[in-house]
């Protein structure tokens, strides 16, 4: 019996490591014009096509198509706000629509307003929880630098939901595995994959992730890996209450990145956090980085 019940989180942890590859996968082939297929979708989980369709569901409230479609939408209303030298058809092609005015009717069904007025200032009024228009963000500016970051190798241990709650039982669970490995000494990056204005809580995505040594060998393990892309990025050293970490990310983005005259990158955001800084307690030493495009 009490081996039985040992053995139930590793059954559901190894479930969400194949979850957590179907939505990196799909995430990463949302520009892609031909449809996501169910088929090639439900290989990267390892589940037969007839089975994922319900276990995807289940796990994710959606079936796929609408879960791609979201996506797809979240990622255009990004791109719009944070690239505005990008054109709405740019972003409609690379968002995985075939032509511009099914774009802007899908955008308007699900944003209720078209993409080029959510751009112009539009976006600001967007609460997710309640998927439609309201509220005003805030202020202004500070300095920022630019950084060439290099190409790192990571675990990640990701939770979803409201990111005022997910860091924490990430970095819980991430600090642990650290712990039994002896990797305490290793940069440690947290990550919310979507952004809180225009995703709802309950979707949003934390990983916590730790930087794995030149050559260390997981010996067989089942953990989450990723690649974490170098390149130029923008670098924020953020000093204060972590209840104040949201309002500097939007500084970074509505304030500095629209004067800056560059656009925004395809790699994910991230925090570069010291050992000592994951606990939780106040002030917190942390630096974000955004990444750039041409």
């Amino acid at each position: 019996m009490a081996r039985a019940e040992l053995k139930r989180p590793e059954k559901a942890e190894a479930f969400a490591q194949r979850m957590n590859r179907v939505i990196d996968y799909i995430d990463s082939h949302l520009a892609e014009a031909e449809p996501l297929r169910l088929e090639a979708v439900a290989a990267v989980a390892a589940f037969s096509p007839f089975h994922f369709h319900r276990i995807f569901r289940a796990w994710t409230g959606e079936t796929l198509q609408d879960f791609i479609r979201q996506r797809r939408l979240e990622k255009a209303a990004g791109q719009l706000v944070h690239n505005p030298s990008m054109t709405v058809q740019t972003i409609s092609q690379l968002s995985g629509f075939n032509s511009s005015e099914a774009f802007s009717r899908a955008f308007s069904q699900h944003f209720g307003m078209r993409p080029s007025a959510w751009r112009l200032g539009g976006y600001r009024q967007w609460d997710p929880v309640v998927g439609k228009a309201a509220g005003e963000p805030g202020e202004d500016g500070f300095e920022v630098r630019i950084r060439v970051e290099p190409v790192r190798t990571v675990v990640y241990f990701r939770v979803g939901g409201d990111y005022r709650t997910t860091s924490l039982e990430a970095w819980t669970r991430c600090l642990e595995w650290m712990d039994q490995h002896g990797l305490n000494d290793q940069p440690c990056f947290g990550m919310a994959l979507d952004d809180p204005r225009i995703t709802p809580p309950d979707r949003c995505r934390y990983d916590a992730c730790v930087e794995l040594p030149a050559g260390w060998d997981v010996r067989g393990e089942r953990i989450s890996r990723k690649v974490m892309v170098g390149g130029l990025y923008a670098s924020l050293l953020y000093v204060g209450p972590r209840s104040g970490i949201g309002d500097a990310w939007l500084k970074m983005l509505d304030d500095w990145l629209p004067s800056s005259g560059r656009g925004l990158g395809e790699a994910a955001f991230f925090e570069h956090y010291q050992r000592g800084e994951l606990q939780n307690k106040d002030p917190v030493t942390v630096e974000l980085f955004m990444p750039l495009g041409d």
